[in-house]
């Protein structure tokens, strides 16, 4: 089954949060060349969705192991510009857990941290056919 499938049979009772999975996904899937990042407000255009609750679940579904359409990943300014941080780091903020500078060993506080997304690997596996 194809992720519009896939996508409209796991979301066929909550109709907000499957056409905003829907609308993320073709917007993401016809674009020629992706951004390294997407913020939340980019994806919330996307999606054509203001309510954050259901954004954030049709965000959070579009990043799980099934469908690998988006990869959730952490920024923090570091210099004047932004970085990425470590895959690890984003696994304890999703635990709730402190995230760690990885230059300075102390921890960030959760204002300085900015939450994106980055094409993940369904996506990419797409592009590539």
């Amino acid at each position: 089954m194809n992720v519009t499938g896939i996508i409209q049979d796991d979301w066929a009772h909550e109709p907000s949060v499957r056409d905003a999975c829907l609308h993320v996904w073709k917007a993401l899937a016809s674009r020629e060349d992706h951004l390294d990042h997407y913020t939340f407000d980019d994806l919330r255009q996307f999606a054509e969705q203001d309510d954050p609750g259901v954004l954030s679940q049709a965000l959070l579904y579009l990043s799980n192991p099934k469908l690998k359409v988006l990869k959730t990943c952490l920024m923090y300014e570091f210099n004047g510009g932004f970085l990425e941080l470590p895959d690890d780091e984003v696994d304890h903020y999703s635990r709730g857990e402190e995230v760690i500078h990885p230059e300075f060993g102390a921890p960030i506080d959760e204002s300085e941290i900015l939450v994106c997304f980055t094409p993940g690997a369904g996506l990419q596996q797409k592009a590539a056919r």
